[in-house]
């Protein structure tokens, strides 16, 4: 198996199954409402809400940095404002992520596996730690999502998880 053949299994692992740490980041994802995804656990604490929308914009920020193309603002983006809470616009916001994880996973498997020891476009490292680091990053907030379900869980949703 080569190297981006296994990024692409990871991140496939990562995302819908079969990953070595328990469940994957749409396992966790499943079942969220509307209000939930939009409730703050604490004041100083991202929503899962505004979790799912930082995933969305770093996934598709670095399928924008493999094809060369200049960084959005980050400031504007990387924790964007949530829309109302409505079971609608939640469902646009999954959307998004489910077309950030298409476009992350077609440009893996159009990635050239020769570039992968070279870096993106005014970056430093590798283009194999930051397609390694989506996965990391994804990983990341799907622990902090799910402990979100559980402190939410306790006060709000008897038994979701």
């Amino acid at each position: 198996m080569s190297e981006l053949q296994r990024i692409i299994d990871q991140y496939d692992r990562a995302m819908k199954g079969s990953a070595w740490h328990g469940d994957p980041v749409w396992g966790i994802l499943g079942g969220i409402e509307a209000a939930i995804a939009a409730s703050r656990a604490h004041p100083a604490v991202h929503t899962i809400w505004e979790l799912v929308s930082h995933m969305t914009f770093w996934e598709s920020e670095v399928c924008r940095r493999a094809e060369s193309l200049p960084p959005r603002p980050l400031d504007e983006l990387n924790f964007p404002v949530m829309p109302a809470p409505t079971k609608t616009s939640w469902e646009r916001t999954l959307d998004k992520f489910r077309k950030s994880n298409a476009d992350f996973r077609k440009m893996l498997l159009e990635f050239d596996p020769d570039r992968l020891e070279q870096p993106f476009p005014a970056r430093e490292q590798p283009a194999y730690v930051e397609l390694y680091g989506v996965i990391e990053h994804n990983l990341y907030h799907a622990g902090q999502i799910a402990m979100l379900r559980k402190i939410l869980g306790e006060t709000k949703v008897v038994g979701r998880l």
